[in-house]
């Protein structure tokens, strides 16, 4: 038994030092989704006046340091998601991110397409997210075996990297969305890049792919009531929420089945949304394909526009 032990310890402290080789490991739906619950973690116990939330869009724009440099509150953290549905991001703000960092501002991001009830997709948003034995500890609603799994992922680096080891030749999982963030959870994959950046291969690729996004496009009363209700959670907390409707390009608003009416539509929803729930809304509208990567992610120069332009409504974040 002892021997048995003592290889253990030692094959433990081998996985610590060499695991910054091996291939970064997600027991979260997505490798964003891990990254930000560990530094979440990480922030606990610390002041966290304003948390900034959303899809994509809030992901790459909201930009915490730059913010308090620009004379916001410094306690900025940016838990916006990438990729997944309004259902998730809203149980993931809910029950993980707002019960660990105690915001007293949230700033919700979201542009018309978070309205489509095409992005809602149920079974692979927010039932992929509800699978995963990770969320379900996070939550405090996992059995013993999923909240055993989340100890041993925590502190047993040998534990975490299992699959890795047993299988040490095969190719790491290609597809999913992996960004870089920084500290304060910021995205950082758009800031180097121009307008539609590569061949024009890429580029048509880009628009066909937020066209297919756009398909059908229609406010959803579903959408209307997740939004809603997630605003009305928050400030029955006592939390005051701004609500921005991200800026886009005017191609973005042309990829809409009917153009600027949908888009009209689309405000007048999130108009709507605020008046009933209390949030401040703010609508930056349309701004130069310039500040942007593609026609939804700012840039570089449009994160530092989006800051200057949110920086004052933030404030201290009380």
């Amino acid at each position: 038994m002892a021997v048995a032990v003592a290889v253990v310890l030692v094959a433990e402290l081998v996985v610590r030092v060499v695991h910054g080789r091996l291939p970064a490991v997600s027991a979260w739906p997505s490798p964003e989704l891990q990254k930000k619950y560990d530094q979440i973690v990480a922030r606990e116990g610390r002041s966290t006046q304003v948390v900034l939330m959303g899809d994509s869009m809030m992901d790459a724009a909201g930009a915490p340091a730059a913010l308090a440099g620009a004379g916001a509150t410094s306690s900025i953290y940016n838990a916006s998601i990438a990729g997944e549905t309004l259902p998730t991001i809203a149980q993931w703000t809910e029950k993980v991110v707002v019960p660990r960092l105690h915001p007293k501002l949230v700033v919700l991001g979201f542009s018309s397409n978070e309205l489509n009830p095409a992005a809602l997709a149920p079974a692979t948003g927010l039932g992929a997210y509800n699978a995963s034995r990770a969320v379900r500890a996070a939550e405090g609603t996992g059995s013993l075996v999923d909240r055993a799994d989340a100890f041993l992922r925590r502190w047993s680096y040998l534990y975490r990297y299992r699959d890795d080891l047993r299988h040490p030749f095969a190719l790491p999982a290609t597809g999913a969305f992996n960004p870089s963030l920084n500290a304060a959870g910021e995205d950082l994959a758009f800031l180097d890049q121009s307008y539609l950046e590569g061949t024009a291969a890429h580029a048509r690729a880009v628009v066909e792919g937020v066209y297919a996004a756009l398909a059908g496009f229609r406010v959803g009363p579903q959408n209307v009531s997740l939004l809603s209700g997630l605003i009305t959670w928050l400030r029955q907390r006592g939390t005051r929420v701004l609500l921005v409707v991200m800026p886009v390009t005017a191609d973005l608003v042309r990829l809409l089945p009917h153009g600027p009416a949908d888009y009209q539509s689309s405000l007048d929803a999130f108009r709507s949304v605020a008046a009933g729930s209390g949030a401040q809304l703010s609508i930056p509208g349309i701004w130069p394909t310039s500040s942007f990567a593609d026609p939804v992610h700012l840039n570089g120069a449009g994160t530092a526009a989006f800051t200057r332009f949110l920086a004052p409504l933030v404030g201290s974040g009380s």
